[in-house]
């Protein structure tokens, strides 16, 4: 069989099984709900921002459409798990921007998360970055650099097992 061909039973073989892979996490959001149409995490640990780097290699923060009937923090503790695998608490709006996008502090459920994607048609690869390396991703949002810096700078990070029920 040609490598091409091999290729295209390969992606039908990853895109069949997708769905019947892990089912994400029940949402831990627990308080009033807000609406959005896509929505996101800022999920930071030891000082570096968790970030996802898509198919075109740009960095964002994990985030993507919220389904019917699902408020905006559940849809971004989903977004989160379901591109970086990791199972995180939505808690307060860090930003809202002028698309309707709503990304929230959200913190890691384990002391040591670890990243597993799974979504690779989709996203390429996720880690942990320090605002020193921001400057140096091709973001998704040119004006991410200095924004994720800010956000940073003036929000207390909260505590990743702190108040976790």
């Amino acid at each position: 069989m040609s490598d091409w061909r091999v290729r295209g039973v390969l992606l039908i073989m990853m895109v069949a099984l997708i769905p019947a892979c892990n089912k994400a996490p029940n949402c831990h959001f627990d308080g009033v709900s807000d609406s959005a149409v896509s929505a996101g995490c800022m999920v930071v640990l030891d000082g570096r921002l968790l970030l996802t780097r898509g198919l075109k290699g740009k960095y964002s923060q994990p985030g993507g459409s919220v389904q019917d009937g699902e408020s905006a923090q559940c849809g971004a503790e989903r977004e989160t798990w379901e591109e970086t695998g990791i199972e995180v608490r939505a808690t307060e709006l860090a930003r809202e921007f002028a698309n309707g996008f709503k990304l929230y502090w959200c913190v890691p459920l384990s002391e040591s998360p670890t990243v597993r994607v799974h979504r690779p048609l989709e996203i390429m690869d996720a880690g942990f970055y320090s605002p020193s390396q921001f400057p140096l991703l091709p973001w998704r949002f040119s004006d991410q650099t200095a924004l994720m810096a800010q956000l940073l700078q003036k929000n207390e990070i909260p505590n990743p097992l702190e108040d976790i029920p």
